[in-house]
């Protein structure tokens, strides 16, 4: 009986000992960051063999993206390499996240919810391109398949979640997301809506000015909804909400919004009544220009 309290006594010792030398932080707690885990999500299989920019995908299916009701299959292997900067983490995007590299950013549509616990933001992925379609929702660049709603119009929009996971690999990088100056009060941006659509910006010194509801099942908009201060919300319960700003310009062309879900998590919350500077991402709409907030804290106030 005793040699086996020595033998338990020994493992456990050593158990310590090798905890404690220099491949390990057990005891000084200084833990790694932890990571997701890649063989979880995705195709480990896919390989980097013709990586392209995404201003050169953009520019090769020109036709496709700028032409609503235009899509092509993608046959050719070619692959993305993109930061995710921005998902469903608090509701206001639905089955899709947006993607950016240096040259510039898309959209990818995917029928999942949940996608921020694998995907979070800043995290790099390699997208598989052969085999999806590419082409637009309202002149908004995007991947996915072909989707035809109830009046007959088409567009790409989100793809099978199996399909997804054949089509992505995360590299096991993750960076910093930094967001570019969009526009500072009443100076017009000087960005591209056809080019930079898509990417992560900020615009600052802005105060709401007026708003306009839209129903998507009854096909129902409301313009020239006034703000109310102390009591307008990002999203009224049954419409999604755009509200222009006092500083910008609003209507159908070159026009600025901020863009909310109503089943986004902070559509109730009242906005903020002074000026405020603005994070997130900038899609079009048509001619227009829709910023898309990811969280709450992409809303900062100008002291």
């Amino acid at each position: 009986m005793k040699k086996i309290h020595y033998l338990l006594l020994a493992l456990v010792c050593g158990f310590f000992a090798s905890c404690a030398d220099g491949n390990s932080n057990f005891f000084t707690q200084e833990w790694d960051e932890p990571a997701t885990d890649a063989t979880l999500y995705g195709n480990n299989d896919i390989k980097a063999t013709n990586v392209v920019t995404i201003d050169a995908l953009k520019t090769k299916f020109k036709n496709e993206i700028d032409n609503e009701g235009q899509y092509k299959l993608i046959t050719e292997d070619m692959q993305i390499k993109a930061i995710v900067t921005a998902n469903d983490i608090q509701g206001n995007m639905y089955n899709e996240i947006s993607v950016q590299d240096e040259t510039g950013a898309i959209f990818i549509g995917i029928a999942q919810g949940g996608i921020c616990g694998y995907l979070p933001e800043g995290t790099e992925i390699l997208v598989d391109l052969k085999g999806l379609y590419i082409g637009n929702y309202r002149k908004s660049a995007t991947i996915g398949t072909p989707y035809t709603n109830s009046s007959g119009d088409t567009s790409v929009s989100r793809m099978p979640r199996f399909l997804w996971q054949q089509h992505f690999k995360l590299t096991g990088n993750r960076m910093p997301l930094k967001p570019e100056l969009f526009a500072d009060g009443s100076t017009k941006t000087t960005w591209d809506i056809a080019k930079d659509a898509g990417k992560l910006c900020v615009i600052k010194n802005v105060s709401f000015k007026k708003g306009g509801y839209y129903n998507s099942d009854t096909k129902q908009y409301v313009d020239n909804v006034p703000f109310v201060a102390g009591e307008s919300t990002f999203s009224d319960p049954n419409y999604s909400t755009s509200w222009y700003f006092k500083e910008q310009p609003d209507g159908q062309t070159g026009g600025v919004q901020i863009y909310t879900s109503n089943y986004a998590d902070f559509a109730a919350v009242k906005l903020p009544t002074g000026k405020v500077n603005i994070t997130g991402v900038v899609k079009r709409y048509r001619d227009q220009w829709e910023i898309i907030i990811r969280s709450l804290d992409d809303i900062e106030e100008v002291k």
